[in-house]
């Protein structure tokens, strides 16, 4: 077995091919929301929604694994992003008063 055959066997993915989805998914879904936060910050709230979408997606896969620190690094993400809805809430309801 040259060394090129024993690198690939040797390595593995951990994660199924949906997780696999799920993840790059979510991770798009997080880099496209903050890239357009940055680019256009009036529509904070589609923004927001759509990196906590992508959040809980990658949170479900930390779940499966058990992976402690992507699990604290997602619900921070998702807490995050809750308060960021919610201060925009908080917004258009006093606008309207």
């Amino acid at each position: 077995m040259n060394e090129l055959e024993l690198i690939q066997t040797s390595y593995q993915w951990n994660l199924s091919d949906s997780e696999q989805i799920l993840s790059l998914i979510g991770s798009l879904l997080i880099l496209i929301a903050y890239g357009l936060m940055v680019a256009r910050p009036e529509k904070k709230y589609t923004y927001f929604s759509i990196s906590m979408v992508g959040g809980a997606l990658l949170l479900a896969v930390a779940l499966i694994y058990h992976n402690i620190g992507f699990l604290f690094l997602e619900t921070a993400w998702l807490m995050i992003n809750a308060w960021g809805l919610w201060k925009c809430w908080q917004e258009g309801n006093n606008a309207s008063h």
